[in-house]
C-alpha cells in the first residue's frame, strides 16, 4: 500500500466524500469503483446531482417516483 492509500484509509468517511468529489478527475474508473462503492450516494449527493441515480435507474428500466 503506498503512502497515498495509507492517507485515504485514516480519513473519516465524511473527509473521504470530500477527497474523492474533489479529486476524482486524477483517478480512473475501477480505481474511484473500489473506493467509491460504500460512499457512492454521500457522493452524490456532496457534489449535488440527485438527479442522476434517478436517470441511471431510468436508463437500467426502473420506474422511479420522487
Amino acid at each position: 500500500m503506498n503512502k497515498i492509500e495509507e492517507a485515504f484509509r485514516g480519513l473519516g468517511r465524511t473527509e473521504k466524500v470530500r477527497f474523492i468529489s474533489q479529486n476524482i478527475e486524477y483517478a480512473n474508473a475501477v480505481v474511484v469503483a473500489n473506493y467509491v462503492k460504500g460512499y457512492l450516494f454521500d457522493v452524490l449527493q456532496d457534489v449535488g446531482d440527485d438527479n442522476y441515480v434517478a436517470m441511471y435507474l431510468r436508463n437500467k428500466g426502473y420506474k422511479v417516483v420522487k
